[in-house]
């Protein structure tokens, strides 16, 4: 009996022995975490202008530029939901000052959203370089629209600091950059399904705009757009044909009046638009509070309201009672904020159907951004954001 207990003894020494020397060589629980954690797939980023950009993880910590309209909130709102709020740890301060309407709607509904840090923008030299090291951000996303600039004055010492730099780019409207740049910050955030489907949402629709307008056989409408933050009594900027609303109006079939005239943007003469007697008028609208008469449209505006801001432009303007375009009712009015964002399918939409009405006249623009917020966005739709003049 005692020589049976001393082999049951040994016996489970040796089990013993054996089971740790395959713990070891196996790993333990902590140590296969730890070995899957420093084996993970590193992700590789391919950016708007072609760079590769290597993470080690998806990015936890972000640094954004442009955030009114132009870089990657939007982007990222819709990828991440409210969880944007805990990703971005520094900001610009265009969002809220430039879309003020659109940041209190945000904050109120995603009130964490007011505690990024401010860190500066690179357009007008106030990029917080130091600081923006001191926030250890995983990736910078930086708008290609900077680059120069931004390549110039800040991107030596960001690069020295082992920060990496993703480029993207709404500003050129071009489908290819809006799809690398949502693909681009997908991928650095591991959202790479979602993005994929955001993508979708955005192709389709554009596609279809493009493909329609590229049959239409008919003389094109003349166009004059203008920014309404001057009221009647100033003048606002027009655009050149391949500048931000000039580009926008081109591609989808306008014939712009200030194409010609203006170089990239600025107001044009009074006289030459009454000379050139557009088809279509379109008046900028946004949130510009300093001035009462501005063209207002956005959350913080009912029809009813925005009607009467439109309307004055058409009566107090010498000589606009008598304008083709007033006469007709085509007068028109949509946001200044929604271009150059990943929502801005909505715009081609809406520029399609008011320059060709029959053609488009099954298409719902203020649907399509209306579904792009309730899909995509944890932010709630409302307001007004395009306006025919009664």
């Amino acid at each position: 009996m005692v020589k049976k207990k001393k082999f049951m003894a040994y016996l489970a020494t040796v089990l013993l022995l054996v089971v740790s020397m395959i713990m070891t060589a196996c790993g333990g629980p902590a140590d296969t975490k730890k070995d899957a954690a420093q084996s993970g797939k590193q992700i590789e980023i391919t950016d708007v202008t072609g760079q590769k950009v290597t993470l080690k993880k998806p990015a936890e910590r972000v640094v954004v530029q442009l955030s009114a309209s132009g870089g990657a909130f939007l982007t990222m709102a819709a990828l991440q939901g409210k969880d944007v709020a805990k990703t971005i740890v520094g900001i610009d301060p265009y969002l809220s000052k430039l879309r003020t309407d659109m940041w209190d709607r945000y904050k109120s509904e995603v009130p964490e959203l007011e505690k990024i840090p401010l860190i500066g923008n690179v357009n007008d030299k106030t990029f917080d370089v130091e600081k923006v090291i001191s926030l250890n951000p995983d990736v910078i996303f930086m708008p290609l629209y900077f680059k120069d600039q931004y390549e110039a004055d800040y991107k030596p010492k960001i690069d020295a600091a082992g920060i990496p730099t993703i480029y993207i780019d709404y500003h050129a409207e071009k489908l290819e950059n809006h799809q690398k740049s949502i693909e681009a910050i997908g991928k650095a955030l591991g959202k790479e399904e979602r993005a994929a489907e955001i993508n979708k949402f955005y192709t389709d629709r554009l596609t279809r705009v493009m493909d329609r307008i590229s049959k239409i056989n008919k003389p094109k409408p003349t166009v004059y757009i203008e920014t309404g933050n001057e009221g009647p009594e100033g003048l606002g900027f027009a655009y050149s044909g391949n500048v931000a609303w000039g580009a926008l109006a081109t591609q989808v079939g306008g014939d712009l009046i200030t194409k010609d005239v203006v170089q990239k943007a600025g107001p044009v003469n009074p006289e030459f638009i009454l000379e050139r007697n557009p088809d279509i008028i379109m008046i900028i609208g946004s949130y510009w509070p300093k001035k009462p008469t501005s063209m207002r449209l956005g959350f913080d505006t009912n029809e009813a309201k925005s009607q009467e801001l439109l309307k004055a432009f058409t009566t107090e303007r010498q000589g606009w009672p008598e304008l083709k375009a007033v006469q007709s009712k085509n007068v028109f009015s949509t946001h200044h904020g929604l271009p150059r964002e990943v929502y801005d399918v909505a715009v081609f939409e809406y520029l399609a159907k008011t320059f060709y009405p029959e053609e488009f006249k099954d298409v719902d623009p203020e649907g399509t951004l209306k579904e792009f917020y309730d899909k995509f966005l944890p932010f709630s739709y409302g307001g007004v954001w395009f306006m025919h003049l009664n």
